[in-house]
């Protein structure tokens, strides 16, 4: 038996409302909801979409029927929100580990638990869920557990009490972070798509990039960035953007696993980029205690480093290999879709404005809402009329489905880390390992991080390796910020490292690349932002912490060496790069992206003695190429 797709529709429509309606309660009514009740139906929400958009083995379409199954557990998805919801003040006022613990809290809890391993399955995969339910068993066979993994255990009653009655399991920091902070921005993002931001970004990336060198692939980069600022999850940027700029890409002469691997990697960097980074971003405010701005603003520089290693690899790439600007891209057509629909990003100034000013998120995104649908009535071709509003309320809902269901997992993971000790083990563990060297503790942080991204979101990611790595960074004088932003990084860059790329895996998916070919493309067009990481924790100059001379002096060198390595990767500078030039330039330029003094002035000498000799052979090699012909000796 199975429901119709139109009563699903009906269905998944009230829910996204319903929960949408809770997400703004504290600003229509002036005060704020008890937080069992705000989390209960966050995530009990997020969970029943779950089920209605997603199947047992993959993701449902429009028109398709939900089977009868998957109606209860969205039922008990329901009940169960309906239900913490109501426990409201009782939590708020019950005091852990001695008020007495509910039959229905063992109920109620023991389904949640299990419903959120399942829709963790649907959305995020098989590794997380499988991930979790060990964790869950290491609560209940620790004091069967021999050496460092042994642990007093605990009771199934005081389970229940620490994971759904408290802040330390299912409802702790990563739940909190996806509701009060990552669900407006995923709705901005949804409202932006639906009044065409999408094809804004698109038609704006061509019209700066349509002539030049590479033109279609510098596009891509743009676009893919812009996108990824409002969409915050590189799988989806792929799929949205990549669609439209890889098939431009091939038929411009780019082969197909660098096509991909383009698009991947510029799509995986929004997550990198202010105003609105990817989740994770905020879950790490969060952690960290510091203000979302704050982290946007630490991240301007890392970010556009990021972003002009890839466009001068394209640049370079395309000239050593002909790709010279081609008339057959779309300019014209951009141009007019860019007067048609430029007003659409004027809601991203008041929007970044209230950031800077530390507004509540909340705020900041019912104003930037109103923003958008007040502006979008200036042409027909944005205008949000009620059923695109409608239809945005959902895409935003479906798309916290994507950040709600695994952080709810991961805290369920924490919970376990903090509860039995785990977390200390671990932190001793990896100082003794690193014997206090900071380079070694950076490696294995970067090494560990990489490794749990593999086929987890990046906020799970990224929580995971903050509980057990940041602690330890933290112990060897590395500041909270840098040290939680090196994680962070590496927790998105995950998504472009074999062997689970999964946004080269999208990308080569639409290209018809191979996977394998595609990922290491990608990691290679990647090093880049895999050494920024390392540059800011040992000088936070370029998290614009500190003096304005010596801010300027890190940053300067550091964009030297980021351009000098994408030229080593791209094989052109001022003319066709032989493989000796191109190994030396590839070991000098990393070291001006480290912050020293000393290895700056090696790297700059460095660098400027294999680019000036590149230049003085290129100019003669002109010289006797006019000489030739124009007939001169």
């Amino acid at each position: 038996m199975a429901v119709s797709a139109r009563y699903s529709r009906l269905l998944l429509g009230v829910i996204a409302l319903a929960l949408t309606a809770v997400e703004f309660a504290p600003l229509v009514l002036g005060r704020g909801l008890y937080e069992i009740t705000f989390l209960g139906v966050h995530v009990g929400a997020t969970a029943a979409i779950t089920f209605l958009i997603i199947g047992f083995k993959a993701r449902r379409k429009e028109d398709e029927s939900v089977p009868l199954a998957d109606i209860v557990l969205v039922l008990l998805a329901v009940a169960c929100a309906v239900y913490f919801a109501l426990q409201g003040q009782r939590v708020a006022e019950r005091i852990e580990g001695v008020d007495e613990v509910y039959l229905l809290d063992k109920v109620f809890g023991t389904v949640l638990i299990v419903l959120l391993l399942e829709a963790c399955r649907r959305v995020a995969g098989t590794v997380l869920m499988v991930l979790v339910a060990l964790f869950i068993a290491y609560v209940f066979l620790g004091p069967y557990l021999p050496g460092g993994l042994y642990h007093r255990g605990l009771s199934f009653m005081r389970f229940i009490d620490l994971q759904v009655l408290s802040t330390q399991g299912i409802f702790g920091t990563p739940v909190s972070a996806s509701a009060h902070m990552v669900f407006y921005f995923v709705l901005v993002g949804a409202f932006l798509e639906r009044s065409g931001a999408g094809q804004l970004f698109v038609d704006l990336a061509y019209c700066v990039t349509g002539r030049a060198w590479g033109g279609a692939a510098k596009a891509s980069v743009i676009s893919s960035g812009l996108f990824g600022t409002v969409s915050g999850s590189a799988v989806a940027n792929v799929l949205v953007d990549g669609i439209i700029t890889i098939p431009l890409m091939k038929r411009t002469g780019f082969k197909a696993s660098f096509a991909a691997a383009i698009e991947a990697t510029a799509s995986t960097g929004g997550q990198l980029a202010p105003p609105v980074m990817g989740a994770a971003a905020f879950i790490l405010a969060d952690i960290v205690g510091v203000s979302y701005a704050t982290v946007a603003f630490a991240a301007i520089v890392p970010a556009a480093l990021y972003y002009l290693s890839l466009y001068v690899l394209v640049d370079s790439y395309s000239r050593r290999m002909g790709l010279g600007p081609n008339p057959a891209l779309p300019v014209a057509e951009a141009f007019a879709g860019l007067r048609e629909r430029w007003h659409v990003l004027l809601p991203l100034v008041p929007m970044i404005y209230l950031l800077t000013q530390q507004y509540s998120l909340m705020l900041i995104g019912a104003v930037t809402l109103v923003a958008i649908v007040l502006l979008s009535w200036v042409r027909m071709s944005t205008r949000l009329n009620l059923r695109a509003i409608y239809q945005a309320i959902i895409n935003g809902a479906r798309g916290a489905t994507e950040v709600a269901v695994p952080s709810a997992v991961a805290g369920i993971i924490v919970g376990v880390l903090i509860q039995t000790g785990m977390a200390l083990h671990l932190e001793r563990w990896l100082l003794d390992l690193a014997g206090n060297s900071l380079m070694v503790s950076l490696a294995g942080a970067m090494i560990l991080t990489l490794i749990f991204g593999m086929g987890m979101p990046t906020s799970a990611a990224y929580l995971v390796a903050a509980v057990l790595i940041g602690p330890a960074l933290q112990s060897l004088g590395i500041p909270a910020l840098a040290a939680h932003l090196f994680i962070f990084y590496f927790a998105v860059l995950s998504m472009v490292t074999p062997p689970v790329a999964l946004a080269a895996y999208a990308a080569a998916g639409i290209s018809g690349s191979n996977l394998w070919v595609t990922g290491l493309v990608a990691f290679a067009i990647a090093i880049p932002g895999l050494l920024i990481p390392y540059a800011f924790v040992f000088d936070q100059g370029l998290l614009l912490q500190g003096d304005i001379v010596h801010v300027a002096r890190v940053v300067a060198t550091a964009t030297i060496g980021v351009t000098c390595l994408s030229l080593a990767t791209g094989g052109y500078a001022f003319g066709p790069l032989s493989r000796p030039q191109r190994v030396l330039l590839f070991c000098f330029s990393p070291l001006l992206i480290d912050p020293g003094a000393l290895t700056d002035l090696i790297g700059l000498g460095g660098v400027s003695l294999v680019l000036g000799y590149q230049a003085w052979r290129f100019r003669l090699s002109r010289r006797v190429t006019a000489s030739v012909a124009s007939g001169r000796p």
